[in-house]
């Protein structure tokens, strides 16, 4: 989407027909409208809202006609009050006006009308769109207005990680992933008409399975619901320790227990993850090998056995083939490489006579040096299990003598005499208690979703051997079998974009993050979408408003950018991202001198086109130095002041180009 023309009529403080128009050319892609406090800057921002989606984030929002051109109106006149925005998007251009009109009755407006036309040209002519509404959110969703028109002094929630869930959606409608999404949901609930059609008319024994496997289907859906619903809790629990410790740090006396046992639940995860990796091993080496345990036992009664039986061997060669000497007698020549006389022929076939199918003799011997390679290769399976139980039962210990000393630090500031001390040490102990039971929890009903899995699949193979007379039948198994495959294929390209914007979005966000802010903090985006700041040494760290601004301004701009790049290697049969424009009022408010160079210099590169709505005092110096190569176009909001202009006793706004 980009924006060409904004025109205002009666809008708020904007009397008469007020236009601006847009710049968007690649070096010049900065809009800037300048404005002082009262001017009209937060109503300018707020018609780009009103207009596409009918709404604002205004003081007295259903006061929007403005007062000089009621006041103006004569008794029983019409007046109307419109915002109209032309835009393009994906190659066609629209024109959208949003109206309201009303008749003047004393100091009122009756017969009050609210109209939105919708027009876009298809090469030759304007053409009407029925449904408005829809059009515009397909442009640009009604729940994404606040990341691309929006006030920078607000904006610094985005900064905090419990807004995660706005977040992680705002990502994946920008990033077209929510489609994939619907698409999943969508061709599920096909699935589940198409497998209902299919029972309806199958046979009974298939009606049965049918049914038993919807209810174990409907089990593990249950299941995976609280399995998430559980991460969520221990997620929120690990943040709410970060929280406390944070706090305890700040405490005199405390900081280097808590640097102690910070160190200590570091070693413990590394330690756990070795016990883990061990046990695995063991349980692959058992799983694998664990029939050696009985060669010994095997070998001794082999022994036993061969020693009972009498064995008599041919005379000659007992380790001699049958097969070698069939093969010479054939080929005509002897091992030596010399030629076979016809009496060496007859020699070599009396020796083969004499010889048993299988030399019984080279079967023994093969036999007694196999046992011996399985009897080693236990010695061996032995030995390695033996180290790998002590370095298991070692890594044990560390983990016990590592969870005594945490338990120790826990218990010295329990017993603290500062109250507030006390009562954090409790909270940290109830959150994890909390998180130890959820992974109890989480275990279990990982463990009841695999062993569903295997129900489900077990029923789906005895439902694919069963036979279907109908043809309807099996079209309507056809289509369920289409659905669960197209379900499974956008699953996993679901999980692979979503990776891959994850990982675009992180670099993109540590590299405008990076020249936004002068302080060497490392931003992350976690897996569950939360903006993470931390500090060179990788603790938290406590944001200023300013830098919570900048921070989520980098988040902004990182997605804007994303989404440009991923729109640039969209195909015609798979869409992703947008080209969306960032409108911004006062985006430099909180920001010192430095921290407004800086972002000034970098952020006409966040968009195809940028617009700034700003003050006098935010403008001049190292911001307006920064951006004046980029303007394409400035406006002033030329304020008139009721008080200051007696012959208009109405404050209103109009808009000069400069």
């Amino acid at each position: 989407m980009i924006i060409k023309k904004l025109s205002l009529c009666n809008f708020r403080q904007y009397y008469g027909e007020q236009v601006l128009e847009f710049s968007s050319t690649d070096d010049k892609n900065v809009t800037v409208i300048h404005g002082e406090n009262g001017s009209g800057k937060t109503a300018l921002l707020n018609s780009f809202n009103w207009v596409l989606y009918n709404k604002t984030d205004l003081p007295d929002p259903d006061k929007l006609f403005n007062n000089y051109a009621f006041e103006s109106t004569p008794d029983a006149g019409k007046l109307e009050m419109y915002v109209e925005i032309e835009f393009e998007s994906k190659g066609f251009d629209y024109i959208l006006k949003r109206s309201l009109s009303g008749i003047k009755y004393g100091n009122k407006l009756t017969k009050i009308e609210n109209n939105v036309l919708l027009k876009f040209f298809n090469g030759e002519v304007w053409k009407g769109l029925s449904n408005p509404t829809e059009e515009i959110n397909q442009v640009l969703p009604e729940d994404l207005r606040n990341y691309f028109f929006f006030d920078g002094e607000r904006i610094d929630h985005l900064s905090r990680h419990e807004d995660n869930d706005e977040i992680r959606d705002a990502i994946k409608i920008v990033m077209d992933l929510e489609i994939i999404e619907r698409g999943i949901k969508h061709t599920e609930d096909a699935r589940k008409e198409f497998q209902k059609e299919w029972a309806d008319i199958a046979d009974e024994q298939t009606k049965r399975l049918l049914e038993e496997q919807d209810l174990l289907k409907e089990k593990q859906n249950e299941k995976q619901e609280r399995l998430n619903q559980m991460k969520q809790n221990i997620i929120k629990r690990k943040e709410q320790i970060k929280d406390v410790d944070e706090q305890l740090s700040l405490v005199k006396g405390v900081s280097e227990k808590q640097q102690e046992r910070k160190h200590l639940e570091t070693e413990l995860e590394k330690l756990k993850a070795t016990h883990t990796e061990l046990t695995n091993k063991i349980r692959k080496a058992v799983s694998k090998q664990s029939y050696l345990a009985a060669a010994h036992l095997l070998k001794s009664k082999v022994d036993q056995h061969l020693s009972d039986m009498d064995i008599q061997e041919s005379s000659t060669y007992p380790d001699l083939p049958k097969k070698l000497i069939n093969t010479i007698i054939q080929d005509g020549v002897c091992i030596c490489g010399e030629s076979i006389t016809d009496e060496h022929k007859s020699h070599l076939e009396e020796l083969a006579a004499k010889i048993g199918p299988q030399n019984r003799s080279l079967l023994l011997n093969t036999l007694k040096r196999d046992m011996g390679i399985v009897i080693d290769t236990k010695e061996r399976f032995l030995s390695d299990l033996h180290d790998l139980e002590k370095s298991e039962y070692k890594t044990k210990e560390i983990i016990r003598d590592t969870e005594d000393k945490l338990v120790e630090i826990s218990t010295d500031l329990s017993n603290r005499e500062y109250e507030d001390v006390q009562s954090l040490e409790k909270k940290r102990r109830e959150y994890q208690s909390n998180i130890d039971e959820y992974l109890k929890q989480q275990g279990v009903l990982e463990d009841h979703i695999k062993d569903l899995e295997s129900e489900i699949a077990s029923l789906t193979k005895k439902i694919e051997e069963q036979e279907q007379i109908q043809n309807k039948a099996q079209l309507a198994k056809k289509r369920m079998q289409t659905c669960e495959k197209l379900t499974s294929v956008m699953n996993r390209i679901y999980n692979l974009k979503e990776e891959e914007v994850k990982k675009d979005l992180q670099e993109k966000l540590e590299e405008v993050y990076n020249n936004f802010l002068r302080k060497g903090f490392k931003i992350n985006l976690t897996e569950d979408f939360k903006i993470n700041v931390q500090s060179y040494t990788g603790d938290k760290v406590p944001l200023s408003q300013g830098e919570r601004q900048i921070t989520s301004l980098s988040f902004i701009g990182a997605i804007v950018d994303i989404a440009r790049k991923h729109h640039k290697k969209s195909t015609e049969l798979i869409s992703e991202g947008g080209i969306y424009p960032l409108v911004m009022d006062s985006p430099f408010g909180a920001l010192d001198s430095d921290h407004r160079e800086r972002v000034a210099r970098g952020i006409h590169s966040l968009s195809e086109q940028i617009v700034i709505i700003v003050s006098t005092s935010q403008w001049k110096g190292e911001v307006e130095g920064a951006l004046n190569p980029y303007i394409g176009n400035q406006y002033t909001l030329n304020y008139h002041d009721s008080q200051q202009h007696h012959d208009t006793p109405y404050e209103y706004t109009e808009i000069q180009r400069w």
